[in-house]
């Protein structure tokens, strides 16, 4: 009898430890996309490519360039605000979260370009609707992005990473 309450609370003790690894790794994948934790550059990388592709080809996303629209900050706001706002038609999409948005932001400013300089601060806030965490990396200087400095001299496959320069 001894020998079965053993192997019973043996087996209890394992399922309670499966469960806290399993639910340990949605733990951490939750406060990493909420923004509590920080992506590592490879981690930024790979979530960007996994979000991105589910609207457009990642090449679509290596081939943009400031003379086709703004910064990348203000268009990761708007694909949130988009999935967001039709979630009838986006169905199956996955929403972005303030952590995943900061960390694809930064992934796309340092393999593409980061034109945010190009734009005055004013208008960026203002495109970003009260967006709260873009608002925060916006303000951010990029020597302080840790994914940004970590993909220094990396770019997309594809990339035009040509820098405008204004008329004059």
């Amino acid at each position: 009898m001894n020998k079965a309450i053993i192997v019973l609370i043996i087996v209890i003790a394992g399922l309670f430890l499966a469960a806290v690894v399993i639910l340990g790794k949605d733990a951490v994948r939750l406060l990493k996309a909420e923004g509590y934790l920080k992506y590592s550059a490879d981690e930024a990388v790979e979530l960007a490519h996994k979000k991105c592709v589910q609207c457009h080809s990642i090449d679509k996303t290596a081939k943009y360039c400031m003379r086709c629209g703004p910064p990348f900050v203000v268009v990761v706001h708007n694909m949130r605000a988009l999935i967001g706002k039709d979630k009838e038609k986006y169905r199956g999409v996955e929403e972005i979260r303030d952590g995943e948005a900061v960390a694809i932001t930064q992934v796309w400013n340092a393999l593409v370009g980061n034109w945010e300089d190009s734009w005055r601060k004013q208008d960026l806030a203002k495109l970003l609707e009260n967006d709260a965490a873009l608002i925060k990396l916006m303000n951010t200087p990029v020597k302080e992005r840790e994914i940004e400095v970590a993909l220094t001299g990396k770019s997309a496959a594809g990339a035009d990473l040509t820098i405008m320069k204004p008329m004059k």
